[in-house]
């Protein structure tokens, strides 16, 4: 038999143990959310550089820090004159919808309660209780932008990483090239170009995408006569960021908001949004990324599922991007280096 105070340890080992696991556990998720983040910032850097070579790339006698300084004073301009104009009425607004939204969900369900065969598939699809685990998850994915705290730091670190690196990105470049032994460190040059290439194009075409998305949601609900079009637009825009999933997010307000003045303004409502998604995905976002960040779209949709469920908001955010980084890493380092497979890679510089 085995002694009490040999038991005693073996219990304190154990929860010694797991204690530890759990530590670990958590030190690697906050090490995980700080990489995210630093990665945020890296395609805030790009985004400043391609957009400061858009705008100035031929100036010659403008130096690049020059571009890029009068780039960022550009966006601040703007970023206060959106803030002048609209703030007000999108806090108004969103005020309204946040209100709204509940007492839509309550219209809904009380004319669907008239209809039996719909309550019963309501019921069979777990109803109310499904949208509380809705409710539970959304919580939980955006827990890390929770506080004002979490919100601060986090756009401290992305700013901070992405105006460095678009100041003296070669710096950074050369330095982790240098760690690479000396035949492989062309190669090496080759993979950041290329990911910076593919990155730079998924990045316009997300934010013109959200530009188009934006104006056209405004303007469709506009005259559909659906209430709150402004906020509505706004949070379209933003959520195609979010490729599959961020588009479905946000027809969801829109449509209970068309229900409470119509059941055909709703359907109008569906019709718009999948009109100017489809206007988005198949003809302005291949047109301007062509052929460099084709990603089949269930391995977009089940990277951001896994990225999502294991490190919330932040990885839903970032899993497109992450994705196409992947992509590009793959066919070069290991179908072409090491299969010895022909790809065809765009943006690198020889």
């Amino acid at each position: 038999m085995v002694k009490t105070t040999e038991y005693t340890k073996l219990i304190l080992i154990a929860l010694g143990l797991l204690a530890l696991f759990l530590l670990l556990s958590l030190l690697l998720r906050s090490a995980v959310q700080i990489l995210l983040l630093i990665f945020a910032g890296i395609l805030f850097s790009i985004f400043i550089r391609g957009l400061s070579n858009f705008l100035f790339g031929k100036f010659n006698h403008l130096s690049e820090n020059w571009s890029i300084a009068i780039t960022l004073m550009l966006l601040v301009i703007a970023f206060i004159a959106f803030f002048i104009l609209l703030a007000p009425q999108l806090a108004e607004q969103g005020g309204k919808l946040v209100e709204q939204i509940p007492e839509a969900f309550n219209n809904l369900r009380e004319r669907i309660n008239h209809l039996d065969w719909l309550e019963n598939l309501f019921q069979s699809f777990g109803g109310s209780s499904a949208l509380s685990s809705a409710g539970t998850v959304s919580s939980q994915a955006l827990g890390f932008f929770a506080t004002t705290i979490g919100i601060i730091t986090s756009m401290f670190i992305i700013l901070f990483v992405g105006l460095y690196l678009s100041f003296t990105p070669q710096y950074y470049i050369n330095g982790i090239i240098r760690l690479v032994p000396q035949n492989g460190r062309q190669r090496t040059g080759q993979v950041f170009s290329a990911l910076d290439y593919t990155l730079g194009l998924w990045l316009i075409g997300r934010f013109t995408g959200m530009l188009v998305v934006s104006v056209s949601t405004f303007i469709g609900l506009y005259f559909l006569k659906v209430p709150l079009p402004l906020s509505l637009a706004v949070l379209a825009g933003l959520l195609t960021f979010i490729p599959n999933i961020g588009p479905i997010l946000s027809a969801i307000p829109a449509i209970l908001l068309g229900y409470t003045e119509s059941p055909s303004t709703a359907l109008y409502v569906i019709l718009l949004y999948l009109l100017i998604q489809g206007i988005e995905s198949y003809i302005i976002t291949p047109l301007i990324q062509q052929r460099a960040v084709a990603m089949p779209p269930v391995l977009t949709l089940t990277s951001q599922v896994v990225l999502g469920t294991a490190l919330g908001f932040l990885g839903l955010l970032l899993a497109t991007p992450l994705t196409a980084a992947a992509m590009v890493l793959v066919k070069m380092l290991y179908i072409e280096d090491v299969l010895g497979e022909k790809c065809e890679t765009d943006g690198i510089e020889e």
